[in-house]
């Protein structure tokens, strides 16, 4: 596979979830959950997530409570009965604390580095916060190009963020991977704009829809490497 570029999903792809912090957190309001217990709660409320907003979306609606809601249902999950904790959770999420990277994040980027290889970011998260966690990650000059989800190109699934990318490193999409954690959001919208979508699944959660999918699995980022051919053929345009 001869690649121009390499696009990356920020939240679950290169920077891991908040909810990774959440365990302290409980910790300290007097509610301990273990590690195990806080993701499994968001892991099945999160769906939820993507379903309720996706019916909001198609009715032309929005829920200013929307994200008070998902704590609500993610606390109950975790059978704590305590009704202050999704305010505080809601409180402490919007304060946007920065979780650590995958520990496969710096291997990958830094063979692509080896080989020139241009990269990008196409994120949901706001420009704000996308700068932010990059910077305390010491990835923003990593990442020439960073398409953000107030940028008014629209988010993904659509096509247009994807084109947005295409435009700025002047690379055809056919040459470009992106690298995604979601098989609606990422894959779905990198398959609309015609780039090469491979879709990270860190604990083998899409087994199944992996074989009949558009998009080829990665345990980790790091098995991306022998799809990536040893000539690359173009750079920035």
């Amino acid at each position: 596979m001869n690649i121009d570029a390499v696009l990356f999903d920020l939240d679950g792809t290169l920077v891991q979830h908040g909810h990774v912090l959440l365990p302290g957190q409980l910790a300290a309001w007097g509610h301990p959950r273990s590690q195990a217990a806080v993701e499994e709660a968001f892991r099945i409320q999160i769906q939820w997530f993507y379903s309720y907003t996706a019916q909001l979306m198609a009715a032309g609606r929005e829920d200013p409570h929307l994200f008070n809601r998902l704590y609500e249902r993610v606390t109950m999950q975790m059978e704590i009965d305590d009704p202050s904790v999704p305010m505080r959770m809601a409180r402490y999420f919007a304060n946007d604390p920065v979780p650590p990277l995958y520990d496969d994040v710096l291997p990958l980027l830094a063979r692509l580095e080896e080989r020139t290889i241009p990269l990008g970011i196409i994120t949901q998260r706001d420009r704000q916060g996308a700068v932010r966690f990059l910077r305390e990650h010491s990835l923003y000059r990593r990442f020439p190009v960073l398409i953000a989800g107030d940028d008014g190109h629209g988010r993904k699934p659509t096509p247009d963020p994807f084109h947005a990318a295409l435009e700025k490193l002047s690379v055809a999409p056919e040459r470009t991977i992106f690298i995604g954690d979601r098989i609606d959001d990422d894959c779905g919208g990198a398959v609309a704009a015609g780039l090469r979508p491979f879709l990270i699944d860190r604990d083998e959660q899409h087994t199944d829809e992996a074989s009949a999918g558009d998009f080829t699995s990665l345990r980790r980022l790091t098995d991306l490497i022998p799809h990536l051919s040893s000539e690359r053929i173009t750079g920035y345009g």
